[in-house]
């Protein structure tokens, strides 16, 4: 059967999307739920309008974020942090980097741009990954040094 989705739904598609399922999905889930609607040929034709226009949206996002990319290539964000050997007091999170980021080079990036696996705790060079746009990630490096204490 034949569908056009009214929302998001993950592992089928974006709103107003034309998937084929099978009945008994569409029709005691998909239906009921006003997740999405009989496809119709004024629906289709509909669909492809909105279709369109996110793709648009999308290619433009894309485009920003390339540009975006190219500005973040070769960026080194340098901290000093009081440590402890090689551990830092605390640590360097996703909100220093967005922070230092606006500072030092006045760009701004969302929080869920940002992909680190942990915090960062230790001296030294560290990988930053940043996912601008879908198929658009870049990284930054990040160094963290040992602030001089004051005597």
């Amino acid at each position: 059967m034949k569908v056009v989705l009214k929302k998001r739904v993950p592992k089928l598609g974006e709103e107003w999307d034309v998937i084929t399922v099978k009945d008994g999905y569409a029709q005691n889930y998909l239906l009921p739920l006003k997740l999405a609607t009989a496809a119709t040929p004024a629906l289709l034709a509909k669909s492809e309008k909105f279709r369109a226009e996110r793709m648009k949206k999308l290619e433009e996002v894309i485009k920003n974020a390339k540009e975006l990319a190219e500005k973040l290539k070769g960026i080194v964000l340098t901290f000093k942090k009081k440590t402890k050997g090689e551990k830092l007091y605390g640590s360097i999170t996703e909100k220093d980097i967005i922070e230092s980021l606006k500072k030092q080079e006045k760009i701004e990036v969302s929080r869920e741009m940002i992909k680190m696996k942990e915090h960062i705790k230790t001296l030294g060079n560290h990988k930053v990954t940043l996912h601008l746009a879908e198929g658009v990630e870049t990284s930054i490096k990040v160094t963290i040094e040992k602030e001089e204490e004051a005597k």
